[in-house]
């Protein structure tokens, strides 16, 4: 194929079967049936647009899709054969006022004709339902009085409205946390069974700098609610914690701040005695974060760490019995399914094949998304073990649906080792053609996000497998900071991004480069966010590397932190911008990139965690100095690429400057030109 044909190549016709999948969020167990939250491409709009899938159940055979609500997500399967969930449905023609996402109860002897339980203007954010309460976390405006007489929320919004805004702590106008005049607010509905009753405002009162999150849970008995709330302290800084009420008295809310941690990703145990919570260390320069499991007493009386000590990360997801959380934790690449019992603090983890991107529980069964680089999403059920059963018991994962199986990787995938000169061992994955090539693969260093992630998933933005069908090597690397690895690999990497972290990537890119299939003088590396900024860390260290990719990364760590919306995160791991020389010490030298090493910057314009600017910046600086760059603009996306049209593009644009920089890649055996 000829250097640049990339619309032609096996590669191109690999994105295009990636990009016709449905993307499998979350599996639920519905009577004898399945519920499936995906997202799906479809013709004539611009961004993917999420389902509701409901499925039958054929013995012995494929799931049959029964009914499907477009435009939906956040399923709560509620009692008597129904469900509750969002949708940018509207109530007929007349919307009433309603914009955004309103809440919706799927009747089973009308599956077509939902029943719409709550609305707002400007949508609800969030909810949680048990029994016939829910309660839900919608904007509202700032002045008191915002419901109408007929129950219904005012519209913040009006022509002559000024939309000037005083912003402090998060500086943004429109953020997770407030917009202009409105801030998010909580309302109790009921699910009944004829018209929908006029929801209450939940009377809560938070103190002036602390804001609802729009995290919401609430006890199986529908009487006890869990909110995130976040503080806004002076400099910055920012805490987590939960305001715990009972929905009779919530004048009498309390939120509860650990000391040590922040408080988040409350799930409400079977017995309405408990909220399980990720409790996140919070960390400081020198002192990196650790995240566990936490149980909060549902009238916020005490805290108990579920599993001290556990190295993997522990996150909980779901409870399979009232004394049984189901968690999950990265371990060596792979995020496993951990059974907690709380009663004694056994803990044992739980084979799925795959990483756990999403679990849920219901009458004796758990059902997992899992995925792996090299396996697309699909959907496993597990037996809950009733309480009392013994630790250990062998469970094999049984395969429920697969709608994903298109996209199956077509090459393999090795598992690399880097010993450092200090004995530290650091791992990287090598994705490569399934059958051997004609000569040395050029290769492409995929750096991941976060930094605090891992290689683990099925990645629908950052896939592999098309560049290996294009005939490149793919080289996937965890340095320090990756998960799974230990609390020494977070702690090795944090607030040493350039020093440490970059230096020990270079060094297994180097190592790998010896792999008898690989050619080492043709190398790129490419990554987002973190994985952006470490693409480009690789080119000032690596002077043969031909092509850098970095989309929404950065080089001046000062500039970005001062003005992205995580700047709470930076103050933790390097501290305050102007008073740390960290700031400067790690930030990188792009003088360092050789003049022959081409780079590409991409950014979304509506970019809050690394605002665009820093891409232009770094445009005009590589551009005078003579490197060979272009910079990609993409108005309305945000930190990712969302629009599968955006990343078609992106794809397109990144394997010619590929096929450019390191010509063509070598054909497998048995392949022909096109």
């Amino acid at each position: 194929m000829a250097a640049g044909a990339w619309g032609e190549g096996p590669g191109a016709a690999a994105v295009e079967v990636l990009l016709a999948q449905p993307r499998v969020q979350a599996a639920y167990r519905h009577g004898s049936g399945l519920l499936i939250e995906a997202e799906l491409r479809r013709s004539g709009r611009r961004a993917l647009v999420p389902f509701v899938l409901g499925y039958t159940q054929v013995p012995g055979g494929k799931p049959v899709l029964e009914h499907a609500h477009a435009g939906a997500a956040s399923v709560t399967i509620t009692a008597g054969g129904g469900y509750v969930f969002l949708s940018d449905r509207r109530p007929g023609p007349d919307p009433g006022g309603y914009g955004g996402r309103c809440l919706w109860q799927h009747r089973p002897h009308a599956p077509r004709e939902p029943r719409l339980v709550l609305g707002a203007p400007d949508g609800v954010v969030s909810y949680a339902a048990a029994g016939t309460a829910v309660v839900a976390a919608v904007w509202m405006r700032v002045e008191a009085g915002c419901l109408a007489e007929d129950g219904r929320l005012r519209a913040a919004d009006t022509p002559e409205r000024a939309t000037a805004t005083l912003v402090r702590g998060d500086l943004w106008p429109r953020s997770a946390y407030h917009r202009p005049g409105e801030v998010l607010r909580l309302l109790r509905a009921e699910l009944l069974d004829g018209d929908s009753a006029a929801p209450e405002l939940l009377e809560l009162h938070l103190e002036e700098d602390v804001r609802l999150t729009g995290e919401v849970a609430l006890t199986p008995d529908g009487l006890t609610c869990a909110a995130g709330v976040a503080r806004f302290l002076p400099g910055g800084h920012r805490r987590h914690g939960l305001l715990l009420f009972a929905l009779s008295d919530p004048d009498a809310a309390r939120v509860l701040w650990a000391d040590e941690d922040d408080l988040s990703e409350p799930v409400a145990s079977g017995d309405s005695a408990w909220f399980a919570c990720t409790a996140e260390r919070v960390a400081r320069p020198g002192l990196g974060p650790r995240q566990e499991t936490v149980l909060v007493a549902a009238d916020g009386s005490g805290l108990v760490r579920a599993a001290p000590g556990h190295p993997d990360w522990l996150r909980p997801r779901a409870w399979s019995s009232p004394g049984t959380l189901l968690c999950v934790g990265e371990e060596a690449g792979l995020r496993h399914l951990w059974r907690l019992r709380t009663g004694d603090g056994t803990i044992e983890r739980v084979e799925v094949g795959g990483s756990v991107q999403a679990v849920s529980a219901r009458d004796g069964e758990v059902l997992c998304v899992r995925s792996r680089i090299d396996l697309p999403p699909e959907v496993v059920s597990l037996p809950a073990d009733p309480p009392g059963a013994p630790v250990g018991r062998p469970r094999v994962p049984t395969l429920v649906t697969a709608p994903a199986a298109a996209a199956a990787a077509t090459g393999r995938m090795e598992k690399l080792s880097y010993r450092a000169p200090d004995g530290s061992t650091w791992y990287s994955r090598l994705c490569l053609p399934a059958a051997a090539p004609e000569g040395e693969l050029p290769v492409l260093v995929w750096c991941h996000g976060g930094p605090l992630l891992s290689w683990t998933d099925w990645s629908w933005r950052w896939n592999p497998w098309p560049f290996v069908a294009e005939g490149y090597a793919v080289l996937m690397p965890d340095p320090p900071l990756s998960l799974g690895y230990g609390q020494q690999a977070v702690e090795r990497g944090w607030g040493r991004w350039t020093s440490d972290v970059a230096a020990v990537t270079a060094a297994q890119v180097h190592d790998a480069l010896t792999h008898p299939m690989l050619d080492a003088g043709r190398v790129a590396a490419m990554g987002a966010s973190f994985g952006g900024y470490l693409s480009l860390a690789l080119a000032t260290l690596l002077p043969s590397l031909r092509l850098a990719v970095s989309h929404a990364g950065w080089a001046d760590f000062a500039a970005v932190a001062r003005v992205c919306d995580l700047h709470w995160h930076w103050l933790r791991e390097y501290g305050t911008v102007d008073d740390s020389p960290a700031y400067r010490a790690e930030s990188l030298p792009l003088d360092a990139i050789a003049p022959h090493t081409r780079v590409l910057l991409s950014h979304g314009c509506e970019d809050t965690h690394v605002p665009a600017g820093e891409s232009r910046a770094m445009y005009r600086s590589l551009e005078s100095r003579g490197v060979d760059v272009e910079l990609m603009l993409l108005p309305d996306e945000a930190h990712g690429i969302r629009r599968p049209a955006n990343a078609a593009a992106w794809f397109r644009w990144v394997l010619g400057a590929c096929h450019a920089a390191l010509g063509s890649p070598s054909l497998v055996k048995g392949s022909s030109s096109r």
